[in-house]
């Protein structure tokens, strides 16, 4: 059984899939939306398998400006938990170019092959 993060708008229909197949989830939040614990703030401890992402909850918000896609998943990368950020197939290296960082720590994965990705990981 693997614990997938998720933050707010991942698919339900996925999430509910996962679950069914005996994972857990736990919501994931960006520091404004107040969705679940700060994406930034998690640790080894917390027990994430794979956190999914979307790039529009990961940009800086008006307010927020100073907070960077990479100082949002610093936490993932030291603490070596996977994220699949979700992009479309046509936007990936755009997404790619927002990042310094995280570039290349990332998984991208199309709205189409999340569930495959997710699958991916957690199955090893």
């Amino acid at each position: 059984m693997a614990l997938i993060g998720y933050m707010e708008g991942t698919d339900p229909d996925l999430l509910s899939s996962l679950c069914a197949q005996g994972n857990d989830t736990a919501p994931l939040g960006n520091g404004t939306d107040g969705h679940g614990k700060y994406i930034a703030h998690v640790t080894k401890s917390d027990g994430f398998d794979v956190i999914i992402a979307y790039l529009h909850k990961l940009i800086s918000v008006s307010g927020m400006e100073h907070v960077s896609i990479d100082d949002r998943l610093f936490a993932c990368r030291r603490h070596d938990i996977p994220v699949i950020l979700v992009v479309p197939d046509k936007f990936k290296e755009q997404a790619k170019g927002r990042m310094k960082e995280s570039r290349d720590y990332v998984e991208l994965a199309s709205p189409e092959e999340l569930e495959d990705k997710v699958t991916d990981i957690i199955d090893v």
